[in-house]
């Protein structure tokens, strides 16, 4: 230390203790901010919504609708659009709609389909029903399109007024089910996959044993899809005042009747009746100022959309109640896996928890199951079945509403429900087990890496995935298969009041619509949650209900950081769209993705597995 530090040893000290208290206010005052921004994000609430009178209702489909969407992570919120990232829920689309129905402020519906992915043929039909009802209420219902798929036609036909872009198109093509084989690849990998199933229809697993559809799987899909198709077909020429044999016959014929119009496939969706006009946006702006009037600033029309309809205050008081007694819904939506699941993703234990409260829930009268699952664990399907079961004992009357799809593992655990409603193309059935287990001893041989050992007894090392699969093990498995596909069509029987000999007859792993699950017994009725609904309400003998959705609310970290970034989400990346390279890329990672997905959770689960992996109709 020199001679002059020595000389002002308290100087130092001072300033050090000028700086250690400066860094500890700085640090309180921070603190605070930070709790005071929470705060005020927390109890700010959302923007006050006002309805223009007068104005259009604008459904905005631009995300996948799910019964439950999945709650995303706080932080994923950041890097995607809050409103289009998201998929929409049905339930409010259909609240929307109702609501939008009896309300004086909105004078017509606007259907925004360009940037629609898409749905199962059920989830359509049923949002079909919902605009014809609001059509029922005099409002008309407009679709201005530049393009429209498939599935985005199959809404906009039940518009009163369709107008397509001059450069645009309608191509319609039927419904196809393709499912990917991996055989011959997996052969290369020399991967064995050994599989113990009951049913000859049991087509979960052929994309691991073939190149191609088993005769089996085919006449039973080929069954499947000419009914759905039929059923999206009759919609769509009633909607358009045509034949079902026109709509038909303007498929197979576009390639002729296209090269008469030099290529203009607008024209030709004119000229065949499946549009009423040929707008550019402008016009079709115009069109709609004409309809309701122009909106504050005076450039577009009066208009609200449905995501911001939905946070008015007269529109959110007003919901189904029909009085204090309460029906408990609870949705199953996703792959049955087991274990702690995310909200929409899969169905696991929170589902058996919102189950199990629902039956300890003295204010819950009866119980709504919504399943849209393809099945999955044949442990778990039973864990929630029986939970269902524990809830009739204890006098709740449990009616399950299936929804796109209710197969396999999510007929399990729908089969002894009081009650089966289903929409006529849910996708049901698939009543079948089967174990997948598969073994590495070539892949890695051919690598030059080898397993050996001993021990103590036959099935001593059974489930090394390096050695070929033990005997005594496969003799194990088969006899699980057997027990549990004999459990499941005993349920059935039981269930349904069926004979098990009819049951056989139907079971082997057949899939099937909605309308011919209801022709053979497996459902009770054709119908929506609506009616699922009242039938609980009947059951318990209650007149006047209340629906009460019951999930489990996410913790108060989540909800503090979801509230925060929610406020900047969308910022990043407004606006942006993915090119075609991108959906490309997209489309080709799920052809390959879902089935590897299925495969990493067949060889992951110690089960077996009821799930409808090829149910998939596009």
């Amino acid at each position: 230390m020199s001679s002059q530090d020595q000389q002002h040893p308290g100087f130092f000290r001072s300033a050090g203790r000028f700086l250690s208290a400066a860094r500890t206010v700085t640090a309180n005052i921070l603190f605070l901010a930070l709790i005071v921004v929470v705060l005020l994000l927390l109890f700010s609430g959302d923007e006050r919504v006002a309805v223009p009178d007068g104005a259009a209702l604008v459904l905005k489909l631009d995300a996948p609708i799910m019964e439950e969407a999945p709650r995303p992570e706080p932080l994923e919120l950041l890097f995607a659009d809050q409103d289009s990232a998201r998929p929409i829920e049905m339930r409010d689309l259909v609240h929307a709609l109702e609501r939008a129905a009896k309300d004086n402020r909105i004078q017509a519906l606007v259907l925004d389909l360009d940037r629609f992915p898409g749905a199962a043929p059920a989830t359509l039909n049923s949002l079909g029903k919902s605009l014809s009802a609001f059509r029922a209420s005099g409002k008309p219902v407009v679709v201005i399109a530049d393009n429209l798929s498939q599935p985005q036609y199959f809404l906009a036909s039940f518009a009163d007024q369709l107008y397509l872009n001059p450069m645009g198109q309608v191509l319609l093509s039927g419904l196809a089910l393709q499912p990917t084989f991996f055989a011959s690849g997996l052969d290369k990998l020399k991967v064995r996959v050994n599989v113990f199933r009951a049913g000859e229809y049991k087509s979960a697993v052929e994309p691991f044993l073939r190149d191609d559809m088993s005769d089996e799987a085919r006449e039973n899909a080929q069954q499947l899809i000419d009914e759905v198709w039929r059923s999206i077909r009759d919609q769509v020429a009633s909607n358009r005042r045509m034949s079902p044999e026109t709509l038909d016959t303007i498929i197979e014929e576009q390639p002729q009747r296209l090269r008469s119009m030099r290529g203009d496939l607008a024209r030709l969706a004119l000229e065949t009746g499946l549009v009423d006009e040929l707008l550019a946006r402008d016009a079709g702006r115009d069109r709609l100022i004409q309809l309701v009037g122009r909106n504050g600033d005076g450039r577009t029309f009066k208009q609200i959309d449905h995501r911001s309809y939905l946070r008015d205050p007269q529109v959110a008081a007003g919901s189904s109640s029909k009085g204090e007694a309460r029906i408990g819904v609870i949705v199953a939506e996703g792959t049955i896996i087991g274990g702690e699941q995310p909200r929409g993703a899969a169905v696991g234990e929170p589902t058996l928890r919102m189950i199990r409260q629902a039956r300890q829930d003295d204010d819950i009268r009866a119980i709504v199951l919504r399943v849209n699952s393809p099945g999955g664990s044949v442990f778990t399907s039973e864990l929630i079945r029986r939970e269902l079961e524990l809830a009739q004992v204890a006098g709740k009357p449990v009616v399950v509403s299936m929804g796109s799809i209710a197969a396999s593992g999510g007929y399990w655990v729908s089969a002894t429900a009081d009650r089966i409603f289903a929409e006529q193309d849910t996708i049901t059935g698939s009543i079948g087990v089967y174990g997948l287990l598969p073994t590495f001893e070539e892949s890695f041989a051919a690598l030059g890496v080898f397993s050996d050992g001993v021990g103590t007894h036959s099935l001593s090392g059974a489930g090394n995935p390096m050695q070929g699969l033990n005997p005594a093990l496969a003799d194990i498995l088969e006899q699980r298969v057997a027990q549990a596909n004999q459990q499941f069509m005993e349920l059935v029987a039981r269930g349904r009041d069926l004979d098990l000999t009819a049951v056989e007859a139907l079971a082997e792993g057949r899939v099937w619509s909605g309308s011919a699950a209801q022709r053979l017994g497996l459902v009770d009725e054709l119908g929506g949650l609506d009616a699922a609904v009242a039938q609980a309400a009947a059951l318990a003998g209650i007149d006047r209900w209340q629906i009460d959705y019951l999930e489990e609310p996410p913790s108060t970290r989540d909800l503090i950081l979801e509230r925060m970034l929610s406020s900047y989400s969308g910022r990043l990346l407004a606006g942006s769209t993915p090119g075609s390279s991108w959906q490309s890329l997209t489309r080709l990672g799920r052809v390959f993705g879902e089935p590897l997905l299925q495969l990493d959770r067949l060889m992951e689960a110690d089960q077996l597995q009821a799930l409808c992996a090829a149910c998939t109709i596009r």
